[in-house]
């Protein structure tokens, strides 16, 4: 298979694009976050290596196959091409034990490769996301900084993989918490008067004229609304059409009532002792996710010294990326493109 070269002087955006997608997110990285990132993709080469390869299981794989066919051939009548021996004939056995040892070899290699593999995969997850998060996540106009983590602290008779459980339950309990304060209704009050400012906005526009009534002796104008709908018949189309507003003349003509059912629904529904108003949850917010980053950060710090020191833990591969490489994220505005510099590479360089 050959391939075509691409044009000898691309248009100025594609050459932006095209660039971007060649360059390696490592680039991108202060020297600090650049070198656990290194660590990080070192680790998942050394697990794959680990890996049984496939050509390997495939040829113990056809070795039992072979090994179980000359058994096979040994037992056979002649009328299926075989001897004919007995159990007990002393090639039997040896062909037996051989098929044995071929069955276990292959059955070794196959459960070493599925818990390398899972290893492997185990290792990789949180460089994936780190990587994926780099390349299509990071929000624009944004830049990485690097920040320093104190070391975290182990409790008392606490050793290093009891300190990660134990962040690692405490990461679990502050995502439930925002979870919490997402899933968390809103104040019966604010509920209220919104729907009241709904019902209000919806009588006005179903207020009818009687202007040519007066005036002309026409007809009451009522407020009418489009319909659109879609037709299937030989060909996919659309209809329109238009109507009395039935709603919006509802509540123009029986406003208050409307407005006591709903309050007497929402009184109903609301929890508000479960609720949060806009600000309170966006406060809360705020606070959890300001502490699961922190909590995130000393996690990365705990499991990067268990790996160093050999023991069998990896990083979660949900992890926060700027916790894991030691980054904080600056806003700032984007400097304007020098006239010389194409528009794609031009949005490149102010990543």
């Amino acid at each position: 298979m050959s391939f075509e070269p691409g044009p000898a002087n691309p248009q100025p955006f594609s050459a932006g694009v095209y660039l971007q997608s060649q360059l390696d997110v490592i680039e991108w990285l202060p020297p600090a976050a650049a070198e656990r990132l290194r660590l990080l993709r070192q680790r998942a080469a050394d697990a794959h290596r680990l890996i049984p390869e496939f050509e390997t299981v495939r040829e113990a794989s056809m070795a039992r196959i072979e090994a179980e066919n000359r058994l096979k051939t040994l037992l056979a009548h002649p009328q299926d091409f075989g001897r004919n021996l007995k159990p007990d004939d002393p090639l039997v056995k040896t062909a037996t034990k051989h098929l044995e040892k071929m069955t276990t070899d292959l059955k070794r290699l196959t459960e070493l490769r599925e818990v390398r593999s899972a290893a492997w995969q185990a290792a990789s997850a949180a460089l994936v996301s780190c990587e994926n998060w780099l390349r299509d996540g990071r929000p624009h106009g944004t830049t990485l900084e690097e920040i320093e983590t104190e070391p975290p602290k182990l409790n008392k008779g606490e050793d290093v993989l009891s300190g990660i459980e134990r962040f690692r339950r405490r990461v679990r309990e502050l995502r439930a918490d925002l979870h919490r304060i997402a899933s968390a209704p809103y104040p019966s009050s604010h509920a209220k008067a919104k729907m009241r400012a709904q019902v209000e906005a919806l009588a006005q526009r179903g207020a009818p004229s009687v202007s040519r009534l007066v005036e002309l002796d026409g007809p009451v104008d009522f407020q009418m609304q489009s319909l659109t709908s879609e037709v299937h018949a030989e060909r996919r189309s659309l209809a329109f059409t238009e109507t009395a507003d039935a709603l919006a003349l509802v509540a123009w003509l029986h406003r208050d009532a409307l407005i006591a059912a709903l309050d007497r629904e929402i009184s109903t529904e609301a929890d508000d002792k479960a609720a949060l108003s806009h600000e309170a949850r966006q406060v809360a917010a705020s606070e959890a996710q300001g502490d699961l980053i922190d909590i995130e950060r000393q996690e990365a710090e705990l499991v990067a010294s268990a790996q160093i020191a050999g023991l069998p833990i990896e990083h979660r591969g949900d992890i926060n990326p700027l916790a894991l490489l030691g980054l904080r994220l600056i806003t700032a505005p984007r400097p304007d493109a020098s006239p010389e510099t194409s528009p794609g590479l031009s949005w490149l360089l102010r990543r």
